[in-house]
This record gives structure tokens, C-alpha cells and sequence, in this order.
């Protein structure tokens, strides 16, 4: 039976966003890579001091019931009590209420599962186990252990005013494979957020269940209605293994399979690296079993260089993950990552962890200021500008062809035309960009684009001749199992 908590408020549909006193961070006081990020980031952000809480005698990897009360939920409340703070299931007074907290590296990632009646619950599935993370969601409220509780935002358009009092955290953390990631989750989102964050969308549907395919199609169709150029990837099979996918790609959204595999996996021969700022999710029940390991989805996409992920540390059922549709909606929406995911989690005291800066917003409504010249914001202004008029779009890309960036925009309209059921139109483009391309990674990606819309458009033999030459051009290439 869930665990329920009872709203003694309206949830107002009026946004408003995270302010940093309103945020705290907590660090492992052991760890010089926990300290040191926590006083970097808190630079950044203008966190006050008073809002940096320590914690001793902990780690990585699980904790214990007993050790998650003795080292980190008790001193976490003293410590809130101490300075002021006010926690959104603590007692209320005067203060500064907390909205959302951020954990640094180098922490616990699983409470572990208990014994009920001296016997684990069997096949794996947890019963009073969560993450850390989203156990601290009720940091300082009374709940029974057993399963999940539902999230009494999940869904809502927005969170509470400043007036109101908001029941549940927002936890995120900043943590990754290596020191590197944990720098880019840093530094990056500050920079990103002055001009916004722009490229190409990848979205890999065709799961085995039609929950988590509406998750993606959703993501795919708000791509379509803004204009982000979009890479869609419709078949039961994910993405292949070394395919030379863009380098600016921004945004991933896919599942489903474990382990990473594709051009993400550690092994893959591409090299290839998301563009600067990027969010990169896979849907799995096991994405985020460690944070460390190159074979989990949130430490391989962080490792391709990735701002923010997200994923599950044990079997959640699908219906408890992480909406991603929804989480999309709301930063499309202009909402922090913080605000947008826990807006978009359907449960606390689960599976799911958040990793990225709960105060990145990676796409502001005002106050940014897009490079002109960027083909991507190009784009989307050309897209305005047309109105849903595919003759406009295609007239804009015509007149791009002889230019320095004509073969990128020749594949963005080929996706469009693709994505709009216009398969021989968007054959037409993908060759053109294939003709225009001079890098590798870019002639082979259009012309595997285009074998595919030659097969689409019943152009089979035309398709496998095609084919058969680029195995043999690049049979020796970082991309030659993407071919096979």
C-alpha cells in the first residue's frame, strides 16, 4: 500500500522560479572532490554559505537503515534547525524554507533493502529499499517504509507560490564517472543559459510497452510543434552500435535496452560527444545501478558528455519512473531542472535520481541572447517565420544549399519532410546532404538516412545497392558495425 501524503494546500498553477537561498547543498565533508565541487558550484550560483551542510563518516555505494538515520537524515535536520532552515515536512517557524536540495559527489546512491520478518522480499524487486535521493524528498516527514509514496505534484502544471507552503524536496545531484563530468555539470549550465541551449534532438522510440513509447513520442511531437530538428528513430531496434550520430546533438531521449549500447556505449569506435550543455535520458529499469560503471546509461551518457540524465537505481515499474514527456513539457516551458523534475516524478522514497544542477535552465524565456549566426537558431526563426508552410521551409533551405552550412540544412529539412510523412521529399534532401557533407561521420549518417527513406519510398533495389557500396567504402571505418 503507498504511503500518502496529505496536501493541506492548493497547488497553484503560477510558476516561479528556484532561488538559490531557497536551495541547499549537501557535501560529503570526508571527500575532497565533495568539498571542492560544493564551493565551486556554490561560487557560481550565489548559495549562501549557510545553506552548505556537511556530512561525515559517509561514502559511496549503499547505506544501511540504520546509517541513513545516524549519518544523514537526523544530522541533516539538527543541522537545518541550526542555521534556520526550514524543511517542507518539518515543523514550520521562522525561516528560510528550503525548496529543493542538491547532493555533491562522493554520497550514498541506494538505502539499502531491510529484512521483513527476518526474510529479504524475493525476485529482486524492492520493498523498502530507495535511493537516497528520493528518500530525502520527505526529508522530515513520517511515513511507513513499505514500497512508494505518490508525489502530490506529479503532473501539475507548476509548483506553489513563495506563499505557499510546498510539502515535498526537489533532490538532484552532481556526481559522475569521473572528475571531468562532474566539472562539466558545473561550470556548463551557468554559460548555456545566456544563450540557451540549441541542436539537434535524437529520439529513439519503439519500446515493448506503449507507456514509455507515448514518453518519447510526446518529447518528439513538442520537437516537431517548436521546430527543434529532430533525429526520430521509430523501429523496435535502439539506435546501432557506432553510428555516426550528429555532434551537436542537445537533447537525447531513448530506450530500451541495458547496457548502454549504441554510440554511447564506452566501447563504441565513433567518438562521439553531445553537444555543450546537453540532456541525454534512457529509459531503463537498471539506468542508474551505479553512477560510476561506463556500462550504466547515466555514467555512459555523462561520459559522452552530457550536463544532465536521469535514471533508476533498482526496478522501479515503469509507471513509477520518471515521466520524461512531462519533464521535457516543463523545460520547454522554461522551468529549472529541479522545478521540472519533480513536476515530472511520479513517486518519493523510490528509484529515480536526477543528475544535473537543479537550477539550469536550459531554455529561458527571456533575458538570453541566441548567436544570430548559429544555423540552429537560424532555423527555428525560419521556422517561425513559415508557420507550419513546408514550401516557405524548403524555399529557406534551397536558398542555404550554396552557403558554408548548406549540408547541415539540408539534413534538418530532410528530417522535417521525414518526420512530416513527406518520404521522397526527405530522400531527395538526405542525398543532397550527402553529395554536400566533406566530414566522414556526416556523408555516411545522411547516406544511411537516405538508404532508409529510399527503402520507405519502395525503392528497394536502389536502397541496396547503396548499401552494399558504403560497406564497402567504409569497411574499415570507426563506423563500420553501424553499417553491418
Amino acid at each position: 500500500m503507498q504511503k500518502l501524503i496529505t496536501l493541506i494546500m492548493l497547488v497553484c498553477c503560477c510558476a516561479f522560479a528556484l532561488e538559490p537561498q531557497e536551495l541547499v547543498v549537501v557535501y560529503n565533508a570526508d571527500s575532497k572532490l565533495s568539498r571542492e565541487t560544493a564551493q565551486r558550484y556554490c561560487n557560481l550560483r550565489a548559495i549562501p554559505r549557510n545553506n552548505c551542510l556537511p556530512l561525515y563518516g559517509v561514502g559511496r555505494g549503499d547505506i544501511t537503515r540504520a546509517d541513513y538515520d545516524a549519518k544523514i537524515k537526523f544530522p541533516l535536520m539538527a543541522l537545518g534547525q541550526s542555521r534556520g532552515l526550514i524543511w517542507p515536512a518539518g515543523q514550520q517557524g521562522a525561516g528560510q524554507r528550503v525548496r529543493a536540495m542538491v547532493l555533491m559527489p562522493d554520497l550514498p546512491l541506494r538505502i539499502k533493502e531491510e529484512p521483513v520478518n527476518g526474510k529479504l522480499p524475493g525476485n529482486g524487486i524492492p520493498l523498502n529499499a530507495a535511493a537516497l535521493d528520493s528518500e530525502l524528498m520527505l526529508l522530515g516527514a513520517e511515513y511507513p517504509l513499505a514500497k512508494h509514496g505518490s508525489n502530490p505534484y506529479f503532473g501539475k502544471p507548476a509548483l506553489p507560490t513563495a506563499r505557499e507552503r510546498q510539502v515535498v524536496l526537489s533532490v538532484c545531484r552532481i556526481d559522475g564517472p569521473d572528475k571531468e563530468c562532474i566539472t562539466r555539470m558545473v561550470e556548463l549550465p551557468p554559460r548555456i543559459e545566456k544563450t540557451g541551449l540549441w541542436g539537434w534532438a535524437v529520439v529513439d522510440t519503439g519500446g515493448p510497452y506503449k507507456d514509455g513509447d507515448a514518453m518519447m513520442e510526446r518529447v518528439a511531437d513538442i520537437c516537431k510543434q517548436i521546430g527543434f530538428p529532430l533525429f526520430y528513430e521509430s523501429s523496435k531496434s535502439t539506435i546501432a552500435n557506432d553510428f555516426p550520430l550528429m555532434a551537436q546533438t542537445a537533447l537525447y531521449f531513448g530506450w530500451y535496452t541495458n547496457p548502454a549500447n549504441g554510440p554511447f556505449r564506452a566501447a563504441s569506435q565513433g567518438g562521439f560527444r553531445f553537444a555543450e550543455g546537453a540532456l541525454a535520458f534512457h529509459l531503463h529499469s537498471y539506468s542508474a545501478t551505479s553512477i560510476y560503471d561506463g556500462n550504466s546509461w547515466v555514467s555512459a551518457l555523462l561520459k559522452r558528455g552530457a550536463c544532465v540524465t536521469a535514471g533508476n537505481v533498482a526496478e522501479p515499474y515503469l509507471g513509477a519512473c520518471i515521466n520524461y514527456g512531462l519533464l521535457f513539457a516543463h523545460l520547454v516551458d522554461g522551468k529549472q531542472l529541479g522545478d521540472a523534475a519533480l513536476l515530472a516524478s511520479p513517486t518519493v522514497s523510490w528509484q529515480c535520481i536526477v543528475l544535473g544542477d537543479p537550477l539550469y535552465r536550459p531554455f529561458p524565456r527571456s533575458g538570453i541572447r541566441p548567436v544570430a549566426s548559429d544555423s540552429f537558431v537560424q532555423w527555428l526563426q525560419a521556422v517561425k517565420r513559415a508557420a507550419g508552410d513546408a514550401s516557405a521551409l524548403r524555399n529557406f533551405t534551397d536558398a542555404q544549399l550554396s552557403k558554408g552550412q548548406g549540408a547541415l540544412f539540408a539534413e534538418i529539412f530532410a528530417w522535417y519532410a521525414a518526420n512530416s510523412g513527406e518520404v521522397e521529399l526527405a530522400a531527395q534532401y538526405f542525398r543532397l546532404a550527402a553529395d554536400k557533407y566533406g566530414a566522414t561521420r556526416d556523408k555516411l549518417r545522411a547516406s544511411l538516412t537516405l538508404v532508409a527513406t529510399l527503402k520507405a519510398c519502395g525503392k528497394t533495389d536502389e536502397a541496396a545497392k547503396l548499401l552494399k557500396a558504403l560497406q564497402s567504402k567504409y569497411a574499415k571505418s570507426p563506423y563500420a558495425a553501424a553499417i553491418k
